[in-house]
């Protein structure tokens, strides 16, 4: 009897298997074949290096970074010329009715304005691609907003929530936490007259950590969207960005469009902005 049991609980476990791997590949995709995803942008250059997948869709700002720097990337891989998947921009999210968001608003404006935006862009190649408005009047504060504001000055320090690719966060040949966004976060601690620290985290579970007061803002080139806005205090945008296609220099005649895409397997970091340019949202 326990062998019969045992038999059987097995076959359930494979169907389940099957079902499950059937949901997965009925997936809708605005181009390509199927769908692979990443843990983060740099799983996306590594899985076009070994083959995994065919074309990986990602920043404009991770990609044009890699393709310029002489790494193993720039010899192997390139960015499909003129063809833009998405524009998007850059913000700053921090709990939902929070002054905090206000506070890193006028830290960026006055930070623009007296030209530190400028030089930390300019050290990592980015200087043309800000975006800060500094004519932008930031409102008051209400009381309840202040409530979050209140618990993060207390604390002494805020947490920033970062997942690594250069040029925005990245580790140098010494182990050293550098990048674009990094150094912002410190110049606007630094206005604040407050500490930053900072969380690698899951971006797929991003919201959660900010909810849960593990960190207390996602900083991280995170594309502002009305999805992300209404469940988020998001700050006014600082950067501007693609979503571009990335492909092996090999197959530079094969993928122009993303017609030419169809046959194809696409990666994407998984919750990302480019995942959205390739996935059809499951209608509820």
């Amino acid at each position: 009897m326990k062998r019969i049991l045992t038999i059987a609980l097995a076959v359930l476990m494979i169907a389940g298997c099957v079902l499950s791997f059937a949901s997965c590949s009925k997936q809708e995709l605005y181009f390509g074949k199927s769908f692979t995803p990443a843990d983060d942008q740099m799983g996306v250059l590594l899985a076009l290096n070994a083959k995994t997948i065919d074309v990986g869709v990602m920043d404009s700002v991770m990609a044009g970074y890699y393709m310029s720097q002489g790494t193993e990337f720039a010899d192997s891989l390139m960015i499909v010329e003129g063809l833009t998947l998405a524009t998007e921009q850059y913000g700053i999210a921090a709990r939902k009715g929070s002054a905090f968001a206000k506070a890193i608003n006028i830290a960026l404006i006055e930070l623009a304005k007296n030209g530190t935006v400028d030089t930390i862009a300019d050290k990592y190649g980015l200087k043309s691609e800000i975006c800060i408005d500094t004519t932008i009047e930031v409102e008051d504060p209400t009381d309840d907003e202040m409530v979050d504001f209140n618990y993060i000055m207390d604390e002494g320090k805020f947490i920033v929530g970062y997942t690594e690719f250069a040029p925005i966060a990245y580790k140098d040949n010494d182990g050293n936490l550098i990048g674009f966004d990094i150094e912002l976060a410190k110049a606007v601690a630094a206005f604040l007259q407050i500490e930053v620290v900072f969380k690698l985290i899951n971006w797929n579970t991003k919201e959660y950590e900010l909810e849960s007061k593990t960190i207390d803002c996602i900083w991280n080139g995170m594309t502002i969207t009305p999805e992300r806005q209404e469940q988020m205090a998001v700050t006014i945008p600082y950067m501007n960005n693609k979503q571009v296609a990335v492909i092996r220099k090999d197959d530079k005649d094969k993928y122009k469009t993303t017609d030419d895409m169809k046959k194809a397997i696409i990666g994407a970091e998984d919750g990302s902005a480019g995942m959205s340019c390739v996935v059809k949202e499951e209608e509820e």
